[in-house]
């Protein structure tokens, strides 16, 4: 029994244990159904998860908070795409400079997060997210030779990583760049989730690095995986129901007035 006084969590020390203790019932109520309405939406359609969550639970976490909490069912979420098909290692040689961009622009991305005070990341956030609205919305087709796709990707990840670190939203510009040097199907969804999982993998390790994540936040990061894949399960029914184009359209003019409420309560403007 005294050996079982030293196995302790150490909350005192969390990110997100303050403020997930202090959540009232319904607060809880909005973070799991958040949860979940992010899972089902990637389901239906496949958009990133924290595009719908950021906005959502920044009305109840700060962004840090919101980033941190996320990592997990990002990465959870992406594991079976990121093994389908076998072949992981030829795949992830095909996209090594996007990889080192997204690393390095994550590492810097966390820090700026850490380092500017809670409105202004806030409405940084909501920037980001509008610009990744706007991006998906319009949806550029353009195309990039082998011999420059190198070097792209090593820019486009590291703005990528950039837009994560501070927002986790680094998916529009990595699903643009990918599809521009010919990537499609399956190929181009295990490509993306390799990305996706290398770099939250990144963004913990610096959280861990600065001190501001620990063993609980990533429990709790874990536990809401949980909402998130039921969301997925049960979207994917609903995939061949529903107009895959309109409702993708609808998502996103929702989440694009979600952003600048973002902007709007961080008064960064006023």
């Amino acid at each position: 029994m005294p050996a079982m006084s030293h196995i302790h969590l150490p909350l005192s020390h969390s990110l997100l244990w303050p403020s997930l203790h202090a959540l009232s019932a319904r607060e809880w109520l909005i973070l799991c159904c958040t949860l979940l309405l992010g899972g089902l939406v990637k389901g239906v359609v496949s958009i990133g998860v924290p595009l719908v969550a950021v906005p959502l639970l920044t009305g109840i976490l700060s962004v840090k908070q919101t980033v941190l909490l996320l990592s997990m069912p990002i990465i959870i979420g992406n594991i079976p795409q990121a093994l389908e098909g076998g072949q992981s290692w030829k795949t992830f040689r095909e996209i090594g400079f996007l990889v080192i961009g997204t690393v390095l622009g994550i590492v810097l991305g966390v820090k700026i997060l850490l380092s500017i005070p809670g409105h202004f990341a806030m409405g940084l956030a909501g920037v980001i997210l509008i610009t990744a609205c706007v991006a998906l919305l319009i949806a550029p087709k353009f195309s990039l030779p082998k011999r420059t796709a190198g070097p792209v990707g090593l820019i486009v990840g590291f703005i990528g990583g950039l837009m994560e670190g501070i927002s986790a939203i680094p998916g529009p510009l990595l699903a643009t760049y990918l599809l521009a040097t010919g990537t499609t199907g399956k190929e181009f969804t295990k490509q993306i989730a390799q990305v996706l999982i290398i770099s939250i993998i990144a963004l913990l390790l610096t959280f861990g690095q600065s001190r501001h994540a620990n063993e609980a936040d990533l429990l709790f990061s874990a536990l809401a995986s949980i909402p998130v894949v039921i969301g997925i399960l049960a979207g994917r029914p609903l995939r061949d129901a529903l107009p895959p184009g309109i409702f993708r359209a609808v998502v996103l003019i929702f989440i694009l007035a979600a952003a600048a409420q973002m902007v709007e309560r961080s008064h960064v403007l006023s």
